[in-house]
């Protein structure tokens, strides 16, 4: 059985997340929801009928949580803004793995969208998924190795752990490579994603990640705050794609480096 983890805070696209969910060819799931917003988000997963954990928590705590609460023997780590393709979780079945990494589709049409799918392109098929650079991470994890990956978290970052938003999941990759090298690519786009359509949005999120990232600075993780760790190849796409591209790592990398210094 896949346990489907999904921290909720805005809950914009969560009906679009559970719908999709509702209609997987395959059935033998169980979704767990950590809620840490509000009513409207409790009333929602009620109507799916879902597992819902009500807690005011930060994402790391809340995929800890949700992990917790799961019985099923992968899980599948998603967010309240990725949909999955309808045959999703059936092809998955078919290719049970320690880690998954699975291939993404970016939904909208702006040019800033545009350009966070040619990112996707070239982490998935110019870069090697190493956990250190974390590029291309996992979605599917075997339940037992993501416990051991969130208990080590929990005892190596003590107090930390419960203010960690960003990189949540690079952290838990990290932890997971250390007990098990199986790592299976799945390159197939079963997995969407609502992302910043505007370069104002893409700016307030980055900031806010820089600003998360200063809580590892005296943790074992310290090595995480280094901006050089993401440098990444760029195989796919010509002149213009790539100005727009770099374009998009500039608008992403000042205001991260904004907030983790200020």
């Amino acid at each position: 059985m896949f346990s489907i983890q999904i921290p909720a805070l805005h809950g914009k696209y969560l009906r679009e997340v559970f719908e999709s969910i509702r209609l997987q060819t395959f059935q033998d799931y169980e979704a767990v929801v950590v809620n840490s917003g509000g009513d409207e988000i409790s009333d929602l997963i009620r109507e799916y009928g879902f597992k819902e954990v009500r807690k005011d928590v930060k994402l790391l705590e809340a995929r800890y949580l949700a992990n917790k609460e799961s019985k099923g023997d992968y899980a599948l780590l998603l967010d309240e803004t990725r949909p999955l393709r309808k045959d999703a979780l059936e092809l998955l079945s078919k290719n049970l793995h320690d880690m998954v990494i699975i291939g993404e589709r970016e939904l909208g049409e702006s040019v800033w969208v545009r350009a966070a799918q040619l990112d996707k392109d070239n982490i998935m098929y110019c870069n090697s998924p190493e956990a250190i650079k974390g590029f291309a991470l996992p979605r599917i994890f075997k339940r037992e190795l993501l416990t051991l990956a969130l208990e080590t978290l929990r005892v190596n970052l003590g107090d930390v752990f419960s203010q960690v938003v960003f990189p949540d999941h690079e952290l838990i990759y990290y932890e997971a490579s250390k007990l098990s090298n199986d790592v299976f690519v799945i390159k197939d786009e079963l997995i969407f994603h609502y992302g910043d359509v505007k370069l104002s949005d893409i700016m307030r999120k980055y900031y806010r990640y820089g600003k998360s990232l200063k809580v590892l600075k005296d943790t074992p993780y310290s090595f995480m705050t280094s901006v050089s760790r993401k440098r990444r190849n760029i195989c796919k796409g010509g002149i213009y794609d790539r100005v727009v591209l770099y374009t998009l790592y500039f608008a992403r990398g000042i205001p991260f480096l904004l907030g983790e210094i200020l």
